[in-house]
């Protein structure tokens, strides 16, 4: 390979993004190696370089295919057609379904793009599916991304942030376990470690990173939120908290009326302006608690963060609290007994826990999957949200910090979906505060309308990437929704589970085979500096095509080209560029990426060019911990827990049911590599050697996994350390195992994890469902 060329490239398999040098020789992907001046590039994993496997694969969809049998035939027909006549047919029925019924009755699917070759093309898809004027797009984000980067706006109004591992004092992961997905942030994990900073993970799970860990806490899986309960309550009521961060930059001290919810305000006072207690103004007419200043004008005095009596208002006296009053007695409900009993933790344990955090210089923390799959993953997020405020990091060096290096624009085109159409997105009655309010909708929904026609009908769906059979629960559900759509169309590399189902399967091009742009590398705070066009290192196989180039035509062919920066991707990309200073031609001149200029700022309470802090864009613009936005939507200001809350235990179903990640896989791809399925050739039940002996169980034996809802089968896998009654599986499987497995070529879909999982109960913010909490029983599959 002495004469290959080597291009600057990154991967776009998973969310790490890793940089790489793509290998081509005579035309063709040889392979990928590590780029080490590259941020996110000191390593690889299994499914990087499986790269050429997956471009060269001979199953791949290299031309469009139209359906000639009808749905549920055991074989589709596939019939090749031209690009053109495919695309004026799906346009035809889009345009005739919009006219005729309006553009919410077609929905449309797309794959996640934190782990998948569609993250380059996201925007341009979003852009498409808002211009023209569908607010109902599958994205699984209720079970993937939505608690860490918008149920976190509650509490900072900001996302997580980026986690400043490599300077931290204090590293905290909370169902999640970035050695397996996530190799960039495994690398700044360890050079925290490598600095001296302590090591906190909260996983049922005894990950490589839980067995290094100062501290691990084996939790429950579903029982996370106690955790965080249990956690503050140590910190607040001993005072081991940053107080000073509290009282200026969180609305602690804010008063909360007993009598309403509602935060106190200047207009509730009588009007002589006299009180038996002394306030001082917190802004915007709320009012905070001042035991010193007998003064209504702003003062430098440092408010009472935990307070209750009585105020004196125009209509009486009337009981109030301040805002951390009203979060400790939620916590104090989860002393470390209760705790205990709760999520399986000791008290012990939580104890030399809340002392790391307590007493770190700084902290950062990531949370994802392990605390967002579950019925109460948005309080979750602000119980856990909460606490890390109280330590004082966030937004500061060595914590999680918010925002980026350069101010990129997005081009999605949330601008395009008129408040009409927005506010008839799927579910988004029910959920009002959730995924809805972006067009981001339950695959659940989309079915319910697709077979009930409530609200009103789902007659279309158009999927990028996205194998909705393996992805989500509701697989019967979701095969009726299949076979009685009017018209389906899906674009992907391979005919999955799902695009068995579709008209029209459409050849999408591999990330390898196209541009890509990135502008910012979240690994790390240094890697938001990095801005890099990917070039296409190969030309596509056969006549697969871009998802933007496919979105591209359709816009041409709906009239929609005005709304889509007249076809020009170049035009779109500038768009994002253009507050930097940067450009497309310049990326493609250093294909290795560009370093911009500055640093992300890393304290989002210094002072901003017009002389004001900065604050935090909440309705308090500090970070609430009393949220009355939550209040007026009828959800809890505070995240209190009641365990009513939680999935109950069902007779005949005693062990918790959860799901981990294989670092050979993603979601559900892969399973077709040759490379990849020889590192994790079956699926997997993780299992504690106590339980699979009380079922006679032994390693590598088949069992299947029963739950009130359906099951799956899968190998068992012993692993000592493992939780006590708590399970893992593997979601993702669709493929076959050849004959003579309990999931041979005529039952593919018996080793799917999701077609176990139930639906009926779903968390009322997010609409996010058990998948790493349900219950189920395991017994041996029979030879």
């Amino acid at each position: 390979m002495d004469g290959a060329q080597r291009i600057a490239a990154f991967c776009t398999q998973c969310r790490s993004r890793c940089g790489c040098v793509a290998v081509v020789e005579d035309g063709r992907l040889q392979g990928i190696e590590p780029l080490p001046s590259h941020p996110t590039g000191q390593a690889l994993c299994p499914k990087g370089r499986a790269a050429p496997e997956l471009v060269y694969h001979p199953d791949r969809v290299t031309r469009p295919l139209r359906r000639t049998q009808p749905k549920g035939a055991a074989d589709p027909g596939w019939t090749p057609i031209g690009w053109d006549e495919a695309l004026a047919e799906i346009a035809a029925r889009l345009s005739d379904i919009q006219a005729a019924h309006g553009a919410e009755q077609v929905a449309f699917s797309v794959t996640t793009p934190s782990g998948s070759h569609i993250s380059d093309s996201i925007s341009w898809i979003e852009r498409f599916i808002r211009a023209y004027g569908s607010p109902n797009t599958i994205y699984g984000t209720e079970i993937c991304n939505w608690h860490k980067d918008y149920a976190s706006r509650f509490t900072y109004g900001y996302d997580i942030g980026t986690p400043d591992f490599a300077s931290s004092g204090c590293i905290v992961l909370w169902g999640n376990n970035p050695a397996a997905t996530w190799l960039a942030r495994q690398v700044e994990i360890q050079k925290g470690l490598k600095r001296g900073a302590r090591l906190v993970v909260i996983d049922p799970r005894p990950t490589a990173l839980a067995k290094r860990a100062t501290q691990w806490l084996r939790v429950r899986p579903g029982t996370d939120q106690a955790v965080a309960l249990g956690l503050a309550n140590l910190l607040v009521s001993s005072g081991r908290f940053d107080r000073a961060f509290a009282a200026t930059w969180t609305n602690a001290s804010l008063l909360v009326r007993s009598d309403t919810g509602r935060f106190l305000r200047e207009s509730d006072l009588r009007a002589d302006g006299r009180s038996d207690i002394l306030f001082s103004h917190a802004g915007e007419g709320l009012m905070a608690f001042d035991p010193v200043s007998g003064s209504w004008a702003e003062t430098d005095v440092a408010p009472a963060l935990r307070w209750q009596g009585m105020v004196e208002t125009s209509t009486g006296p009337v009981p109030c609290h301040t805002a951390l009053e009203s979060f400790a007695r939620a916590a104090a409900e989860y002393p470390p007994e209760r705790v205990a009993d709760v999520s399986g933790i000791e008290p012990g344990e939580l104890a030399k826990a809340a002392d790391i955090i307590a007493g770190a210089s700084s902290v950062s923390y990531y949370a994802w999957n392990g605390v967002g799959q579950s019925v109460t993953a948005t309080q979750t997020d602000r119980a856990i949200s909460i606490l890390y405020a109280l330590t004082g990091s966030y937004g500061r060096k060595g914590g999680n910090v918010p925002g980026g290096a350069a101010p990129f624009a997005d081009i999605s085109g949330q601008d395009l979906l008129s408040a009409t159409q927005r506010a008839k997105a799927l579910g988004l009655a029910e959920r009002p505060l959730g995924p809805g309010l972006q067009g981001w909708v339950t695959a659940r929904d989309v079915y319910k309308a697709v077979l009930g026609k409530a609200p009103y009908p789902v007659r279309m769906l158009m999927s990028f990437g996205t194998n909705l059979l393996a992805s989500q629960p509701d697989t019967e559900t979701a095969r009726k929704a299949l076979t009685a759509l009017e018209f389906h169309v899906h674009a992907d590399f391979f005919v999955n589970a799902t695009a068995r189902y579709a008209d029209i399967i459409l050849p999408a091009a591999t990330s390898w085979e196209r541009e890509g742009l990135r502008t910012g590398f979240d690994g790390s705070l240094e890697g938001l500096r990095h801005v890099q066009l990917r070039p296409a290192v190969v030309a596509p196989v056969g006549e697969a095509r871009y998802d933007t180039d496919i979105v591209m035509g359709l816009a041409a062919r709906l009239g929609l080209g005005d709304r889509m920066f007249d076809l020009d991707v170049d035009r779109g990309h500038d768009a994002v560029l253009a507050r930097t200073g940067l450009t497309v031609e310049r990326l493609r001149r250093s294909p290795e990426g560009i370093v911009v200029e500055g640093v992300v700022p890393v304290d989002a309470q210094s002072t901003a060019q017009d002389g004001h802090p900065r604050g935090y864009p909440t309705p308090t613009r500090k970070i609430e911990i009393y949220s009355e936005r939550l209040l007026l939507s009828g959800h809890r200001p505070i995240p209190e827990l009641d365990t009513n809350d939680l999935v109950p235990a069902e007779p005949g179903y005693p062990l918790r049911l959860g799901s981990a990640k294989s670092v050979a896989y993603c979601h559900s791809q892969h399973r077709n590599i040759a490379s990849l399925r020889r590192l994790v050739p079956d699926p997997i039940l993780e299992i504690a050697p106590a339980d699979a002996a009380a079922r006679s169980i032994v390693q590598g034996d088949w069992v299947r996994i029963r739950t009130r809802s359906g099951d799956a089968v899968a190998r068992a896998a012993l692993v000592p350390g493992l939780a006590s009654g708590a399970v893992f599986g593997q979601h993702g499987w669709w493929v076959d195992g050849g004959d003579g497995t309990p999931y041979d070529r005529n039952h593919p879909l018996a080793a799917n994890l999701n077609g176990a999982i139930g639906t009926d109960r779903a968390d009322p913010v997010s609409g996010s469902i058990p998948l790493r909490c349900s219950w189920c029983e395991i017994e041996k599959v029979a030879n």
